[in-house]
């Protein structure tokens, strides 16, 4: 799987909120976590990148005001299957 972007909202424990692009073999993935590395997770799947970077966006945009900080803080690059 590659990892193509990793999106922070420079907030920590609960308030805490990671999104993922990552590349997969027969598409693109974005996972969400609320929470930090223990918290909840969703998962989309999507067939074209086009897609899966309009849900980024819309996942960036739904976190409430005061919890937008969003920070790219990787592209690129190789990452496991679990969690990050």
């Amino acid at each position: 799987m590659e990892h193509q972007e990793h999106w922070f909202n420079r907030r920590w424990g609960i308030a805490r909120r990671d999104v993922y692009l990552l590349q997969t073999p027969t598409g693109w993935q974005l996972l969400g976590r609320e929470g930090g590395s223990d918290g909840r997770e969703v998962t989309h799947y999507f067939d074209r990148e086009d897609d899966a970077r309009l849900m980024l966006q819309r996942m960036l945009d739904t976190v409430a005001p005061q919890l937008r900080d969003w920070r790219q803080i990787t592209t690129g690059g190789s990452t496991s299957t679990g969690r990050h």
